[in-house]
């Protein structure tokens, strides 16, 4: 299998395995806000069925409570008349209850005999009946006396049809000087579904299942005698309703359970899982891209690599055969007795102008490399700036002759810069060829000091050429690092002095400017500190 096939293998398997982790934190984090959002919206739905429950407890109390009274009162009568007659309770029954359709009876039973029953129309059998010989009514008898509180039994069927709760409420002589001695009972039959409806219960309200557990007063351990016993089986919300002795226990869940969050935004969680794939997709494609990318760019720069030691490799091999013929045009043109014709002579002076040129651009060739290899300048030194600029400018005198050209150095000797001493020579050296080359015969090039501050100065190169365009001008300013700028319309020469000229000076963390029109000149300008970053002379 070659390498790419296996890199190719390897991107894709790694581009999967970023897509399935991505996955799998959308999941964990769409889990833990659905989580999240449930447990919220659990505890407002708590919050609400609660006060709902709590609204039903104050009515089905004060209901409640209202009847219980109706015993009480008879209790308390009789205690302190307890040669009450029949007539006499019938009275105060009638009085009591009047016509409230949730009592069925109320009775008085002396010693646990009943003696007396309000309505008696259709319940003369119930007279004469002793409580004390059923169980469940002895019970219920003995646990009054014992501690002296109405107790409210049931929900019981009755035997006339329907289903009522009884409160019984024990009876005390107090007319006598010493304790108080058990004098009977009096207990009222409430229609359980004639209570409900007077307290407004329901098995559904406000979007709420309600049931109703606690016979006898046992609280969580009574069975459920309204509504579904379902609802206690789903972690309801539950209050107390607090019997004379004993409790209820009322309850309530969401009609559609604790799951109802999830069905209610299946919608947006279906979008927020199908979102997370097309996400995970998305990201496994970047992934892959991006590793691919990564991939190409090495290669890349390799290639690069391999360019710039090219290119150096070209750019030595050649330098020493060109410095040969230099060298020997330079000693055959030298002054003294020679064989040589005036058209010999001046095609010496040709080859050795342009073995000199193509010196010249071997060298802008490698610093050019160099500038692509390294990055900023860690060669600086102070630098006599007028010394440097007349050096540069004596170098080109046989140039100069050939096109009738004057260079004025106006820098003085003494301008002193703290600066990498070859790229200075080198931007020097460009600046001034690119001048020679595209000014006119007989024109001149100036070298100069512009405005100065405590901390840089700026150093123009001027002269009467061809001048460039506002176009071409930004293509040198802003063309990439990587970008070469090629020779436009009949300009001569590579055109890469200028860009080497530019990204030298970045280097040393200096811009250039450049100044122009067409037709009547160009000024460069660029940037030089006058100090060392440390201060230091």
């Amino acid at each position: 299998m070659s390498l790419d096939k296996k890199e190719g293998k390897r991107r894709f398997a790694l581009s999967i395995l970023c897509g399935m982790i991505c996955l799998i934190v959308l999941w964990v984090g769409i889990y833990s806000y659905i989580r999240w959002s449930k447990e919220i919206w659990e505890k407002d739905e708590r919050s609400r069925i609660g006060e709902v429950l709590v609204s039903l407890r104050s009515s089905l109390e004060n209901q409640l409570y209202a009847r219980i009274y109706y015993t009480k009162s008879v209790a308390a009568y009789v205690s302190l008349h307890p040669e009450i007659e029949d007539d006499e309770f019938h009275n105060l029954a009638a009085e009591l209850v009047g016509t409230d359709e949730v009592i069925n009876t109320m009775s008085l039973a002396s010693d646990g005999v009943i003696t007396a029953i309000h309505p008696t129309e259709g319940h003369e059998a119930a007279i004469g009946l002793n409580l004390l010989d059923h169980p469940e009514r002895r019970r219920i008898v003995e646990q009054t006396i014992r501690t002296g509180k109405t107790y409210v039994a049931g929900p019981v069927e009755l035997v006339e049809g329907g289903i009522a709760f009884i409160s019984y409420t024990p009876i005390f002589d107090k007319t006598t000087d010493g304790p108080w001695e058990f004098w009977g009972m009096t207990d009222i039959v409430i229609l359980e579904s004639e209570l409900f409806a007077a307290a407004g219960l329901s098995e559904t309200e406000d979007n709420a299942r309600i049931a109703l557990r606690g016979y006898d007063g046992k609280g969580e351990a009574g069975a459920v005698f309204f509504g579904d016993p379902a609802v206690f089986d789903n972690n309801p919300v539950k209050v107390a309703i607090q019997l004379p002795d004993g409790e209820w226990i009322l309850g309530g869940y969401p009609v559609g359970g604790w799951s109802g969050y999830l069905d209610q935004d299946r919608t947006m969680l279906i979008l927020m899982v199908g979102s997370s794939a097309i996400i995970a997709v998305l990201i496994s494609f970047l992934a892959g891209a991006i590793m691919k990318l990564r991939t190409s760019r090495e290669q890349l720069r390799e290639l690069d690599e391999d360019k710039n030691r090219l290119l150096s490799v070209i750019a030595h091999d050649l330098r020493s055969p060109i410095s040969g013929v230099s060298s020997l045009s330079h000693e055959l043109l030298e002054p003294g007795d020679s064989p040589l014709s005036e058209d010999q002579r001046e095609i010496l002076e040709m080859i050795h102008q342009s073995s000199n040129e193509s010196l010249f651009l071997l060298e802008n060739l490698l610093n050019w490399v160099r500038s692509r290899e390294h990055g900023r300048m860690t060669h600086a030194e102070e630098v006599d700036l007028g010394l440097l600029c007349e050096d540069v400018r004596s170098s080109f005198q046989p140039a100069l002759r050939s096109k009738s050209l004057v260079v004025h150095n106006k820098v003085p000797e003494g301008t002193k810069t703290f600066f990498d001493r070859r790229i200075l020579e080198t931007v020097l050296r460009n600046l001034t060829s690119n001048a020679i080359k595209y000014s006119p015969k007989g024109s001149m090039i100036l070298i100069g000091v512009g405005e100065e501050t405590d901390e840089t100065m700026e150093i123009f190169v001027r002269d009467e050429g061809a001048g460039m365009s506002p176009q071409r001008i930004r293509e040198i300013l802003t063309a990439g690092r990587n970008r070469a700028s090629l020779p436009v319309g009949r300009e001569k020469g590579s055109g890469i002095g200028i860009l080497i000229c530019r990204d030298l000076l970045r280097r040393g963390g200096q811009e250039m400017r450049i100044e122009s029109e067409e037709k009547k000149g160009t000024t460069v300008w660029f940037s030089l500190p006058k100090h060392s970053p440390s201060g230091e002379e």
